[in-house]
C-alpha cells in the first residue's frame, strides 16, 4: 500500500490561514491533495493538520485527516516529529503501508505524474530508503553564500575563505531539495540517519532532479503571484520542459 501524506498546519506568521487561502479559486491544500488522487501508484491520501479550517478543505477534496495532537501544533514544532505522527497513525490503521509520499500542503508544483515517478524509483531499486526531488544549485550554488557580520559587512558564509571562480560551472554540484516530493519506506521514520536536516529518509536516499527553479512553497504573497502564474501557464510550462528535459515537472 502506497499513501500520500500533506502536512499542513493552522499556525503561519507569514500569511494568516495560508493552507487555505484561494489560489486560482480553490484553497492551496487542494493542490497536493489533486496531485495525490491523479497519481496513479497512491492508493490512499491523508492531511495531517491541527487546523479545523484545513480539515473540512481537506475532507471536501477527497483526503482522510490525521488529527495532530496538541504538543505538535503550533509554529515551532519538529516537522520530522509530525511526519512520523502521521506515519505512525496510518500505519496503525491500515494493513500493508509500505511506501509513503509526504507533500507540503503549501505548494502547487506537483503532480501525479512526479509522484508516480518518485514511487516508481523505489519500486525499480528496493535497496533504496527513499527518494526526494531536486534542483541543481545555479547562482544559489552554496559557494556563493555570504552572511552579515556583526559590523553589518559581508563574508563569504560561515566565515570560511575560499577560491571561488565566478564560473559557476566550475563548481562541485550541488542540489536542493525543492519542496516538491519525499517518497520513502515506511521504517525510515525510525531512524535519524537521512541526510540533515531530511532525517527521517533513511540513509539510501536518492535524486530525482527536477528543472530549477520548478518547486516553490508558499510562505509570501509574491510565492502566490508566482503560483498562480504557474499554473495559469501550466500546459505552455509542460511543453517547455517536456523539450527540454525528460524530467518534466
Amino acid at each position: 500500500m502506497n499513501v500520500a501524506i500533506i502536512t499542513a498546519r493552522a499556525g503561519s506568521k507569514s500569511i494568516i490561514n495560508k493552507n487555505i487561502l484561494e489560489v486560482r479559486g480553490k484553497p492551496l491544500i487542494y493542490y497536493p491533495i489533486k496531485a495525490s488522487l491523479d497519481a496513479l501508484k497512491i492508493d490512499k491520501v491523508f492531511v495531517s493538520t491541527d487546523g479545523e479550517g484545513i480539515a473540512e478543505a481537506a475532507e471536501k477534496y477527497g483526503a482522510t485527516v490525521i488529527p495532530r495532537p496538541d504538543e505538535l501544533g503550533g509554529d515551532s514544532i519538529n516537522h520530522g516529529e509530525v511526519i512520523k505522527h502521521a506515519v505512525e497513525w496510518v500505519d496503525e490503521r491500515y494493513e500493508n503501508l509500505e511506501n509513503v509520499v509526504l507533500l507540503l500542503g503549501n505548494t502547487v508544483y506537483i503532480d501525479g505524474s512526479i509522484i508516480d515517478k518518485c514511487l516508481q524509483k523505489l519500486d525499480d531499486e528496493k535497496s533504496l530508503d527513499s527518494c526526494m526531488t531536486v534542483w541543481e544549485a545555479q547562482d544559489d550554488h552554496p559557494f556563493r553564500a555570504m552572511e552579515i557580520t556583526e559590523n553589518g559587512l559581508l563574508r563569504p558564509y560561515g566565515g570560511v575563505e575560499r577560491n571561488v571562480s565566478t564560473e559557476r560551472q566550475s563548481y562541485q554540484k550541488a542540489y536542493y531539495y525543492d519542496q516538491g516530493v519525499w517518497a520513502f519506506r515506511k521504517y525510515t521514520v525510525q531512524s535519524h540517519d537521512g541526510p540533515n536536516p531530511w532525517w527521517w529518509m533513511g540513509k539510501k536516499s536518492a535524486p530525482i532532479i527536477r528543472t530549477w527553479v520548478t518547486g516553490r512553497d508558499i510562505h509570501t504573497y509574491f510565492d502566490v503571484g508566482i503560483s498562480e502564474w504557474w499554473l495559469e501557464g501550466l500546459d505552455k510550462i509542460k511543453e517547455v520542459l517536456s523539450k527540454s528535459s525528460e524530467d518534466g515537472l
